[in-house]
């Protein structure tokens, strides 16, 4: 046996995982093309801002303050609104779920009108609530009730019957099955 023998070599050079990269390729190359265009006037300015001026114009908005201060009104508007529509989705899921008439009563009311897109019902509510923070928040807390009221539903209603057998087998009461 030879030295050269002895010696193990890798049996293919392995350059370093790009995996994670990968998926940062094509928003990249959108954004450069994006600066490249706004730059070179192609795209005007007043149409689409070139990305380094939104980047400058957001670190400016963060320096003064502004930006904080926006984002966390946003947030409380978000979650206020989470509040009341997932409180009261979950409410009508659960009624619905659990009661035949209940959901006789308002389920296929509450698919009609989910059925109704939320940007036609802007000029209605701003009829109703005006510009002000109640119309924000009830566009939030419609947009967050459908989901919490269907998942509620679908949930209640898909409980496997062989474990709420099994639940009274083992003498679970009404209160401890639920």
């Amino acid at each position: 046996m030879s030295l050269i023998d002895s010696i193990s070599f890798p049996r293919s050079l392995r350059l370093p995982r790009l995996d994670g990269l990968i998926q940062w390729i094509v928003p990249l190359a959108i954004i450069a093309i994006w600066q490249v265009a706004s730059v070179t006037g192609f795209v005007p300015t007043r149409v689409l801002p070139a990305p380094s001026d939104v980047v400058l114009a957001g670190w400016k908005l963060l320096l003064s303050g502004e930006l904080v201060r926006n984002i966390w009104v946003s947030f409380w508007r978000a979650s206020i609104g989470f509040l009341i529509g997932g409180g009261i989705g979950f409410a009508f899921g659960l009624a619905n779920g659990l009661s035949q008439l209940s959901a006789k009563l308002t389920d296929t009311t509450l698919q009609m009108v989910r059925n109704v897109p939320h940007l036609a019902l802007i000029p209605l509510v701003i009829l109703w609530f005006g510009i002000d923070e109640s119309a924000k928040l009830f566009l939030v807390a419609l947009g967050v009730f459908f989901p919490i009221y269907l998942n509620t539903l679908h949930g209640i209603r898909t409980v496997d019957p062989q474990l709420i057998e099994m639940g009274r087998i083992y003498g679970m009461t009404d209160g401890e099955l639920f």
